[in-house]
């Protein structure tokens, strides 16, 4: 018996670096997964995940900035595995601009996707875990960058701080349902994300290397390090837990 045996599972941003490993983790969990991204079709990891746990996983195409897609997401979980036990927001964009520098497209792209998406998804999962009248957890992913500020980073750290508090304001809401709702605060996670941000710099080794030593552990972490910890908050084991907002960071918040 895995920790989420049985749970159905819905997995946003499932294309991306936490997010691959995510569904796989949550397979291997015992969880009847639906994952979801922009891509027309499953990555090859998903793909591997899908044909390793047959009838286990699905994969549903969509935009989370469309709400007819957000409505696909849910509806597709209903349909494939008769319910909805969690959700686990960890769709997200980077925007790193200078304040005064950042355009309105880009402080419109981190807030409809990383808290508007966040908000209107959740809300629709809700819904459903009302009906079902058995609980859930919804778990955003937030970032240390909406705890603490980074240069260059006003409308991306905006935009997760308003998931961490989206959490906090949703588990009152939704304490009388049963429906636990937490957020995770990555530090820098060794994905692609990151490294396609520090593309754009001459110096990219050095800030590479920069990056690394602010975390007390002197490196970035590894996508698994933040999985293992959404899904102890996905888990039954996590019963105490509710409108927390955990730091994953390898000690940088507390520098």
């Amino acid at each position: 018996m895995g920790r989420l045996q049985d749970k159905v599972c819905i997995i946003t941003g499932a294309a991306g670096g936490q997010g691959q490993v995510a569904v796989s983790l949550f397979a291997e969990q015992g969880a009847k997964v639906v994952a979801s991204d922009q891509c027309r079709e499953p990555t090859a990891s998903i793909a591997d995940t899908m044909r390793r746990f047959p009838g286990q996983v699905c994969f549903v195409s969509g935009d989370v900035t469309v709400t007819t897609d957000l409505d696909n997401i849910v509806s597709t979980a209903v349909k494939q595995f008769g319910r909805v036990d969690v959700l686990f927001n960890n769709h997200g964009v980077m925007v790193g601009s200078p304040m005064l520098e950042t355009t309105e497209d880009e402080i419109d792209l981190v807030l409809n996707v990383n808290v508007r998406a966040s908000f209107l998804l959740s809300q629709r999962a809700a819904r459903q875990m009302v009906e079902q009248g058995n609980g859930g957890s919804i778990i955003h992913n937030s970032s240390v960058g909406g705890l603490v500020g980074f240069p260059d980073m006003a409308a991306y750290g905006a935009s997760k701080a308003g998931v961490a508090q989206l959490a906090r304001s949703m588990a009152n809401d939704l304490k009388d349902y049963g429906i636990r709702v937490n957020a995770v605060a990555p530090g820098g996670i060794d994905t692609a994300m990151p490294r396609k941000y520090v593309e754009k710099f001459e110096d990219r080794e050095q800030i590479w290397k920069a990056m690394e030593q602010a975390h007390l552990s002197g490196r970035l972490g590894r996508p698994e390090e933040v999985i293992w910890l959404v899904i102890f908050l996905a888990s039954d084991e996590a019963s105490f837990m509710n409108g927390a907002v955990v730091p994953v960071d390898g000690g940088y918040s507390c520098v």
